[in-house]
């Protein structure tokens, strides 16, 4: 049972690599879109519990010994391609930083900068949230004598975009990250006029894909005849 249990949990650590290549795969046009990144660690024992009773806690029915399980998801930060739009709304971080949002009171983390005006003139993402300034206020937007230069700095005003560095960042929803703050950005440049896009590589996930698919079907067949044997065995010895 224990060989059943080991490639079960393999089985489990391509299933949860194939998620997230399908994710990032779902999110390869996505603005700003950081791609999802699994931490796998080793562990010396643990249980393994069935579910299939709707039980919250589940049913222990025994452990895995020296197995490697997922850690956890994390983002991977690279820089993807700047794409040149020439739209006054559009901004592109060429380097290290967040755009801060703020939403019904939260705030929020994004490399996407496919910004627009609200009714109010206030410069909003296309989710309608606040992009803010370095004093934590929205910013009005003059359309007509908007420019912003490399060090995000807002012409004819006193106003700069709001560029943070962000760790124990955690994806919230479709394109925003939460995390603390740590200190307003310097080491970038602000670019008007285009836009990140995904650092998804479709070709090296489509690769990854198949190799995990690969992997899940080894591991598969490896329980089916861990299967066979033990019920084989059963047979013999209750004809003793």
């Amino acid at each position: 049972m224990r060989g059943i249990y080991n490639a079960t949990a393999g089985m489990l650590n391509s299933f949860a690599e194939l998620n997230s290549i399908s994710n990032n795969l779902a999110n390869l046009n996505t603005v700003g879109y950081k791609k999802d990144f699994n931490l796998f660690k080793s562990v010396y024992e643990k249980e393994i519990r069935s579910y299939q009773n709707a039980q919250e806690k589940g049913e222990p029915i025994g452990n895995i010994y020296s197995s490697v399980v997922l850690d956890e998801v994390i983002p991977n930060l690279e820089q993807g391609p700047l794409v040149e739009t020439s739209g006054k709304l559009d901004f592109a971080i060429e380097g290290d930083g967040f755009f801060k949002i703020e939403r019904n009171g939260n705030y929020f983390y994004t490399r996407n900068g496919e910004f627009s005006l609200s009714p109010e003139n206030y410069l909003v993402t296309k989710s309608g949230d606040y992009v803010l300034d370095e004093e934590n206020n929205p910013i009005i937007v003059d359309l007509d004598n908007f420019f912003v230069d490399e060090e995000g700095n807002i012409s004819g005003t006193n106003t700069r975009l709001n560029i943070l560095n962000v760790e124990n960042l955690n994806k919230y929803g479709e394109n925003y990250f939460t995390g603390e703050e740590i200190g307003q950005a310097d080491n970038f440049n602000m670019r008007q006029g285009f836009l990140e896009s995904s650092n998804v590589d479709a070709l090296n996930e489509m690769i990854k894909m198949i190799e995990a698919n690969r992997k899940f079907d080894i591991l598969q067949r490896a329980v089916s005849t861990g299967d066979s044997l033990n019920a084989k065995l059963i047979e013999i010895t209750s004809n003793f």
